[in-house]
């Protein structure tokens, strides 16, 4: 799964240029780079209206037209990609609402007793990315206006990540990627085509500061490097 992301590049231009949105959709969204986003906080995606791609705020965890309350969206974070077309909370999604969430990297854990050791895996240089994702705007009872959430697509892990984790986010690694994922009227086979592990050499994986492991942290110290854990040494960086 993916439980939490970062995108810590603070200059809106090369967001924008990365996820071919207009760098002025962005000032009300990367004013503060994020070290640790966690599920249920507001964000924002990339999607695309008469194939032009635009920046929408967005809360993390899908919340369907059919919900009762915006909690329902904890246990929506995270799509497999391999069930997107048949399981109610997604298939809609999946034909029609299709996006493309910013980052510039994602965060796994490894337990030992009662210790959570969490490991950063980012490219290694730094740049940003897009995970793929669905959203939906929603009327949710005792919401004042509609709500419009999304989720993360999750798919096998390379073998970067499966060192760690059975998972990891579909990242689409290439703009070639994100027209494809957002063209309106993609092949549901073309489409699952997409969403294979990244190639080996995309990311790199670091140990990185418990602080990242409350939601209450979300700064530059999160990234702090850690000693890699016994039996780990040569595994990360």
């Amino acid at each position: 799964m993916c439980g939490r992301f970062t995108l810590t590049e603070a200059s809106a231009d090369l967001i924008a240029e990365v996820l071919g949105v207009p760098s002025e959709q962005l000032a009300e969204f990367t004013e503060t780079p994020r070290w640790n986003i966690a599920p249920m906080q507001p964000f924002w995606v990339v999607t695309s209206e008469q194939e032009e791609r635009r920046a929408i705020g967005a809360t993390w965890g899908l919340v369907n037209w059919y919900g009762t309350s915006r909690r329902e969206g904890a246990k929506h974070i995270n799509a497999r990609a391999e069930s997107l077309a048949t399981r109610r909370p997604y298939r809609e999604a999946f034909a029609s609402t299709r996006c493309v969430v910013p980052a510039d990297g994602f965060f796994e854990w490894t337990v030992e007793g009662k210790q959570r050791y969490p490991t950063w895996f980012h490219r290694p240089d730094r740049r940003p990315f897009g995970f793929a994702g669905l959203y939906t705007t929603s009327r949710v009872t005792g919401e004042a206006e509609p709500l419009t959430t999304f989720t993360i697509i999750t798919t096998d892990p390379n073998a970067t990540v499966a060192r760690v984790h059975d998972r990891m986010p579909a990242i689409l690694t290439d703009d070639s990627m994100i027209d494809e994922w957002l063209f309106s009227k993609q092949t549901p086979e073309r489409l699952k085509r997409l969403l294979g592990p990244a190639p080996e050499g995309f990311l790199e994986a670091r140990a990185v500061s418990q602080r990242v492991n409350s939601v209450a942290n979300d700064d530059p110290a999160c990234l702090e490097g850690a000693p890699p854990r016994p039996g780990q040494q040569g595994a990360l960086l």
